[in-house]
C-alpha cells in the first residue's frame, strides 16, 4: 500500500474515532442529583453534584462558558472557574466552581425565577465546553438552545430544580 494511502486511512480512522468519542461522552454522562451549594454570591457559586460517568475513560472538562438569554437579550454569563474531572466508570461527587457575570443581580434572580415558575420558557443559552481525555480533546458548542431542552437532556426534573433552589 502506498504511503499516502496509509496516511489517508489513518486520518479517516482518527476522524471516525473522534466522532464516536463525541457521541460516547454525551451518551455516558448522567446527572444524579444536586448535593450542596456553597459560597453563593452575585459573582459566583460552588455547586456540588453527583454524576455518573459510564464511559471507559476519565473525562476532564477544562473550560465552559454559557451565555444566558431571556427573550433574545443576554442577561448573564456563567463560566467554569476551574477544571472538573469525572473518574471513569463511576458515580462521583464533584465540585462545579462557577463565576457569574450579569448586568445586575436582579437579572440573575429573574433567570432563577423563570426556571422555577416556567421551567425556562423563553430562556435560551449559547454554550461552549472544552472536554476530553488525556489524548483526545473535544469542543461541544451550540447557540440558541432552549433551557427546557437542556433540562430534559440531563434528566433534570422539576423536583431536581426545587432541590437546587432549596440548597440556594
Amino acid at each position: 500500500m502506498p504511503k499516502y494511502l496509509r496516511y489517508i486511512a489513518t486520518v479517516v480512522l482518527f476522524l471516525f474515532s473522534v466522532n464516536r468519542a463525541h457521541a460516547d461522552i454525551l451518551d455516558n454522562f448522567h446527572f444524579e442529583r444536586f448535593v450542596a451549594v456553597t459560597h453563593l454570591s452575585s459573582s459566583g457559586a460552588n455547586i456540588w453534584v453527583d454524576v455518573r460517568n459510564d464511559w471507559s475513560h476519565a473525562l476532564v472538562i477544562k473550560k465552559g462558558k454559557v451565555d444566558v438569554m431571556m427573550h433574545g437579550k443576554k442577561v448573564a454569563t456563567i463560566e467554569l472557574r476551574d477544571k472538573i474531572v469525572l473518574p471513569k466508570r463511576s458515580t462521583s461527587r464533584i465540585l462545579i466552581p462557577l463565576r457569574f457575570d450579569t448586568e445586575n443581580t436582579f437579572s440573575f434572580q429573574r433567570v432563577i425565577r423563570n426556571l422555577i415558575d416556567k421551567r425556562g420558557l423563553g430562556t435560551t443559552i449559547d454554550y461552549r465546553v472544552r472536554a476530553g481525555t488525556k489524548l483526545l480533546k473535544l469542543t461541544f458548542s451550540d447557540k440558541n438552545v432552549a433551557v427546557s431542552e437542556i433540562l430534559n437532556n440531563f434528566a433534570l426534573s422539576n423536583d431536581s430544580l426545587k432541590e437546587l433552589i432549596e440548597l440556594i
